[in-house]
């Protein structure tokens, strides 16, 4: 088996929704059992030989703008004829188990303990009001930290700490029962009083901030719509917003904002973000930044399985921190890891033909997307013509096959296959070389394509050089950390920054991302259409009317040629064999979680055969 790799998340989101994430990895032609990269915050992707040739090529058309969509989380590309006949035309790999459809592996054993390896650390720590957490922060956050609704299997927010909820006539009012006798790791009491101070720190309210001194900086605006969220008794919190938000439950479920104890938000700035205190199944024994973090299993957790055993099964759960697909790969191979997640063909290749191990996909439909995130308020991409042509100037298929050897399935829009909104031609420009080359000629066009530290992601940053060049466009590469990068999108520096980002959940949670006026606007997108379509969006509660909505949106995207959606990311868990239920947790009622969502998993009811 040929192994080149490269060793390497937006998920910074700031990887916000997992903005700013990538997997990279310094190129390797063996294994190297227990090694260990530090690089600064980043995960980006791996890369191995380009195929040598494919038989079909089709030429994709560019949705936006700028065709210089790279993603931010890059992954492998294959190594000769054997990584091609693992190609489908679903942009999945073969050999993996669906999440959530693994093979019954008969009665759970409790006890045991495993180390799974993530792609980043969240160094700026886990105080979620104020917290940028990317896929791996999530993961660790959903292990420590319950959250008020969690996901089911078809993607609908469900009750979780909250027992149940309910809207009034016009969805300005949510009001929620919070679950009794509920306790936080230090012995205190879940109450409705605790969850309202969590939303009202969330949202920025002045008295608690004041109070806390934590300043939230995304999810003030995250959350700008609540007007006010009151505790009106014991049990029972009710939010009120400002205009109907109907899919206020969405932002609720995705894993970030974790519901934290009154002693975690009484420890100030940096007490507050490692002093992690939640009711999740395990609780926090230790966290050596750069290394590792060890966590107990909770033993006062509040939820049983269907046949009346405590969860969660494992004893321990260790988090470990190998920054590069490669690096986590070569852990799991040398025994360092038991299990972990990645979003890199060729370390799929690696993990579905090795006998020892499985891999776990992440369910099709709902994947975030990869691109290039556009500065439209900066020359010269603030031209829309400019923005149009360099679309037309970029064939993204041979982007994907030095990606992934063309596995990854190529996203014409923000929207995934399921999610409201998806159209399969949303009206892109096509790709046209001469036309682009013509309309360049003499205009001495230049920018700057900025990446987060990857072989992969720069193999692909230099072709988009090259092809740009070749039409008359001046591209200069600048290659920057991924805590850097993040900076330079929330400081608007940029030109076009290599990006992931847009979880496939209801499209009003990307209200955030694209409506003027709001520092998450990284591309300065300033288009009454589009944030009139936004408004429309979030209020209506028409099933039928919100898709006609988010469909208009993602015609208005490519209208405006706003960014350059490359493919959709794909996920997956590589673990021993002996290691069951990595994406099997489920609702409070035993129906079926979202199993692995966005990189992101729940350990309730994983285990390990003793």
């Amino acid at each position: 088996m040929c192994s080149l790799r490269t060793i390497q998340f937006p998920q910074a989101v700031c990887r916000g929704s997992h903005l700013g994430s990538t997997e990279t990895s310094a190129w390797s032609t063996r294994r190297t059992p227990n090694i260990e990269h530090r690089l600064p915050n980043t995960d980006l992707g791996n890369r191995g030989n380009q195929m040598e040739a494919l038989l079909v090529r089709r030429r994709s058309s560019w949705t936006t703008a700028a065709g210089i969509g790279l993603a931010l989380v890059l992954t492998t590309t294959g190594c000769g004829d054997d990584k091609a006949e693992k190609k489908t035309s679903e942009g999945s790999t073969s050999g993996a188990v669906e999440s959530g459809k693994e093979k019954d592996a008969g009665k759970p054993v409790p006890g045991g303990e495993i180390s799974y390896s993530l792609e980043a650390e969240t160094s700026g720590g886990y105080c979620l009001p104020t917290s940028q957490l990317a896929a791996a922060g999530i993961t660790t956050a959903n292990a420590v930290f319950d959250s008020l609704y969690n996901f089911d299997a078809e993607f609908k927010p469900i009750p979780f700490l909250a027992e149940s909820d309910s809207w009034n006539a016009d969805f300005t009012q949510l009001t929620m029962k919070i679950r009794q006798g509920v306790k936080f790791h230090d012995g205190s009491d879940l109450t409705a009083q605790t969850v309202a101070r969590n939303l009202n720190l969330l949202r920025g309210e002045a008295t608690i901030v004041a109070e806390t001194g934590l300043s939230p900086l995304l999810t003030r605006f995250v959350f700008q719509n609540i007007a006010n969220v009151e505790a009106t008794d014991a049990s029972t919190v009710v939010v009120t917003t400002t205009t109907p938000w109907p899919a206020l439950p969405e932002f609720l479920a995705t894993g970030r904002y974790g519901i934290i104890a009154e002693a975690q938000m009484a420890a100030g700035k940096d007490g507050c973000a490692t002093n992690m205190i939640g009711t999740g199944p395990f609780k926090l024994v230790s966290w050596k930044i750069g290394d590792e973090m060890k966590l107990e299993r909770n033993p006062n957790y509040w939820r049983k399985d269907a046949d009346g055993v405590q969860l969660p099964y494992l004893d321990k759960l260790n988090f470990r921190f190998f920054e590069g697909g490669s690096s986590r790969f070569d852990a799991l191979d040398g025994g360092t890891i038991d299990a972990g997640h990645w979003s890199t063909q060729s370390i799929f290749d690696e993990i579905s033909t090795d006998d020892r191990f499985q891999l776990i996909a992440e369910g099709k439909g709902r994947k975030e997307v990869a691109y290039g995130l556009t500065n439209v308020d900066t020359a010269p991409l603030n031209d829309i013509e400019v923005r149009r042509h360099m679309g037309m100037a970029i064939d993204r298929d041979t982007l994907n096959e030095i990606n992934s050897s063309s596995v990854f399935k190529v996203a014409n829009g923000p929207f995934d296959t399921d999610v409201m909104g998806y159209l399969e031609e949303p009206g892109n420009v096509q790709y046209d070389k001469a036309a682009a080359a013509a309309f360049f000629e003499g205009k001495n066009i230049s920018f700057e394509l900025t990446y987060a530290t990857d072989p992969t992601t720069q193999a692909i940053a230099n072709d988009v050089k090259r092809q740009l060049g070749e039409v008359g466009v001046t591209v200069t590469v600048n290659e920057l950390d991924q805590a850097s990068l993040i900076d330079k999108a929330l400081g608007g520096k940029f030109n076009v920054l290599l990006w992931r980002n847009h979880m496939g959940a209801d499209p009003d949670t990307q209200y955030v991302w694209w409506h003027s006026g709001l520092p998450t606007n990284f591309g300065k997108i300033n288009d009454p259409k589009i944030d009139s379509l936004l408004e429309q969006g979030r209020v209506e509660s028409d099933p039928a009317k919100r898709r006609a909505i988010y469909e208009d949106l993602n015609r208005a995207f490519a209208a405006g040629a706003y960014n350059l959606w490359n493919w959709y990311t794909e996920w997956g868990i590589g673990a021993r064999k002996e290691i069951h239920g990595l994406t099997s947790a489920t609702m409070p009622d035993g129906s079926p979680g979202s199993g692995l969502r966005w990189g992101i998993n729940r350990f309730d009811e994983t285990w390990v055969e003793q």
